[in-house]
């Protein structure tokens, strides 16, 4: 299928042309695949997030920071609207990162072997990477929705196209390598 939206684009741009390389490099099985999934797993991150903040706002959840500092200290007035949407946005990486690792490894990066060296190895770079990105990912939104007001659930989609790209750089170069980069070194 990616091959014939490739001709059909192809008909389009000349192949030589700089629009035509450019279709080349990116329209790969991997590539689109990743992009499909990739969509699949913010819908699934996003919708978490949705629920949970919803969850905490009808419970008069403030979030978990709001509950650790105390009262009279002035970080608590730097957290003062509630932090009730980072602690949601936890919820909604777990949920990501399970459903993101699994359809990696099996569907964009062929990845099948469930023997516990390789599967073991492939989710520990995979969770250090995710957790790199989720920390990017929490500081960004604690700037933007804490410090400079952006609506909550717009800051998550901005921040969530820059995690994407992190999280694929990570996975192609370093926790899903083909067995043959990885014979060669």
């Amino acid at each position: 299928m990616i091959d014939k939206i490739k001709e059909l684009l192809f008909k389009i741009f000349k192949k030589e042309s700089f629009l035509g390389r450019i279709i080349d490099k990116l329209f790969t099985k991997e590539i689109v695949t990743y992009i499909l999934f990739g969509v699949m797993t913010t819908v699934v991150n996003l919708v978490t997030f949705y629920i949970f903040k919803r969850i905490f706002i009808s419970i008069g959840w403030e979030g978990i920071f709001n509950t650790v500092i105390p009262e009279d200290s002035s970080l608590h007035k730097l957290f003062i609207g509630g932090t009730d949407y980072l602690d949601a946005n936890f919820i909604a990486w777990i949920v990501g990162v399970i459903f993101a690792f699994v359809t990696n490894k099996l569907w964009v990066f062929d990845s099948k072997s469930w023997a516990p060296s390789v599967a073991g190895k492939e989710f520990t770079g995979f969770m250090g990477a995710r957790i790199f990105s989720f920390v990017i990912e929490t500081i960004s939104l604690f700037v933007l929705v804490t410090l400079l007001s952006v609506n909550d659930f717009i800051a998550k989609i901005i921040v969530g196209i820059v995690v994407i790209i992190i999280n694929y750089v990570f996975s192609k170069l370093i926790i899903f390598k083909k067995k043959a980069e990885t014979e060669e070194k």
